[in-house]
């Protein structure tokens, strides 16, 4: 592999690596498989999390020392951004599929750049002003908000008194808003101190509880809803899983109770628990490893692979959900975009021609 692409990464970090992004892509089908209520579901994660990274981090803090009172406060801001990413990303898991949310969450490329204009004033490529409506354009296709009956046609077609899959599409855009701040600020707090990575997890993680609370029994009032789920499953098995029309339709209000489906189970704990250990612990930690020390844009390109598999394998097979063709084309318009934002096809084409 070229030099430049390679950074100081060993075989051992691109092993890392991709067990950091497998984990990633499997983060909303077991959110799903889990079937808690979207803030429950997102507190859960987050505490489960983080209780496993404390001893880790420990570890880390003798080793190479503490992380630096600057990084600590880098580590809360994204850890409080990325909890209103999970909370609404939730949401989306359910009303528009595993697959599509994952393809959402995407728009984060869009908000980087801003951020580095806007706080270090970077210089925006003029690319930028081009890839940005084109993959606007592409989530909001590939989120299906211009339709209706996709995801599951037997379960609702409304929610909060709007189309369930445009709700779907503004909780996953506003998931990527949030993941966007969140990968801005953890990076920062990566490049300070001596290359800790798994405190500023740790931290992370701990700040992504307020959220969560703030949305459960602040805003909604709801609580935190340990005893029913969101969806139910029918005699079809749990590809088939949707949310009860019957009951659905009284929710009109986006701080609506949605855990209206079956009751949660043993079975729902444990993917909980897989969720929470190997979605949230492992996965941040190995990917932000492999983030530390791959080239950016070998890093980015890699990343790509998740949203990938979840859309296109572990969704279909694990939900049977489908997508339609302006959904499809919506896909391949984001990830192209995504792709080039990153600088993945540029080294791709450079690579070509012998550069």
């Amino acid at each position: 592999m070229n030099n430049d692409l390679r950074g100081n990464a060993t075989g051992m970090t691109y092993v890392i690596f991709l067990i950091g992004i497998l984990f990633l892509s499997f983060t909303a089908p077991w959110q799903k498989l889990s079937n808690f209520d979207p803030a429950t579901g997102a507190f859960m994660r987050c505490l489960i999390g983080t209780i496993c990274l404390i001893p880790f981090a420990i570890m880390e803090a003798k080793k190479i020392g503490k992380l630096t009172k600057k990084g600590v406060w880098l580590s809360i801001l994204a850890g409080l951004v990325l909890g209103i990413d999970f909370t609404a990303w939730n949401y989306s898991i359910f009303f528009v599929g595993s697959g599509i949310a994952s393809i959402l969450l995407n728009i984060q490329v869009i908000m980087l750049p801003a951020l580095a204009f806007i706080t270090d004033r970077e210089r925006i490529p003029f690319s930028y002003y081009f890839i940005a409506p084109i993959m606007l354009a592409g989530v909001i296709l590939a989120g299906g908000a211009l339709e209706n009956g996709i995801v599951d046609p037997n379960g609702p077609q409304e929610v909060f008194g709007t189309g369930i899959m445009a709700v779907g599409t503004i909780c996953g855009l506003t998931s990527g808003f949030c993941y966007g701040i969140y990968l801005f600020a953890s990076r920062r707090a990566g490049r300070i101190g001596n290359g800790q990575v798994v405190q500023p997890i740790l931290i992370s993680s701990a700040a992504q509880l307020v959220a969560p609370v703030v949305w459960a029994f602040l805003i909604t009032g709801n609580g935190f809803i340990f005893d029913q789920g969101v969806m139910i499953d029918t005699a079809a098995g749990i590809k088939a899983m949707h949310l009860p029309q019957a009951a659905i339709e009284s929710v009109t209000s986006p701080f609506g109770n949605v855990a209206l489906g079956d009751p949660i189970t043993g079975m729902n704990w444990l993917w909980m628990i897989v969720l929470g250990t190997a979605g949230q612990a492992a996965a941040w930690t190995f990917a932000q490893h492999g983030s530390v020390k791959l080239n950016p844009t070998l890093g980015a390109g890699l990343l790509i692979l998740s949203p990938i598999a979840t859309v296109a394998l572990i969704g279909p097979l694990m939900f049977g959900e489908s997508s339609s063709l302006l959904q499809k084309v919506g896909v391949v318009i984001a990830l192209l975009a995504v792709a080039y934002q990153n600088g993945l096809i540029t080294a791709l084409m450079n690579k070509i021609r012998g550069k």
